[in-house]
């Protein structure tokens, strides 16, 4: 069974405790550094013992406030494929809502409208 890597990428205030838990810590001074970051972990790969070719990462944290500068585009690309799953987090500032505005506009083009309100 394969075996993916989760890593967390913001501020070295609001990412220093998770390499604890086993993540990958990467820290990013600005939105233009965590979207360099994300773009490095997604094109991260492995080839498992059967040949076949597999994302590193599954799952990538971000904190919202660096996540927030992500532009549409870049936005864009970064969802093409399953893996990894871009997560925002709040930082140790708080939320931001971006997290719920992502939420928001990825149900409401799955279902046509906006059920969150």
């Amino acid at each position: 069974m394969p075996s993916f890597k989760i890593a967390i990428i913001g501020s070295p205030e609001a990412i220093a405790g998770f390499s604890l838990l086993g993540t990958d810590a990467i820290p990013a001074k600005n939105a233009e550094e965590a979207v360099e970051a994300l773009f490095m972990l997604k094109r991260k790969m492995l080839t498992d013992e059967k040949g076949v070719e597999r994302n590193e990462y599954a799952i990538v944290f971000i904190t919202e406030d660096l996540a927030n500068g992500i532009s549409p585009d870049d936005e864009k690309k970064l969802a093409r494929g399953a893996l990894p799953a871009i997560i925002p987090l709040p930082s140790h500032k708080g939320s931001t809502g971006y997290g719920l505005a992502r939420l928001k506009r990825i149900v409401e083009r799955a279902v046509g409208t906006d059920i969150l309100q």
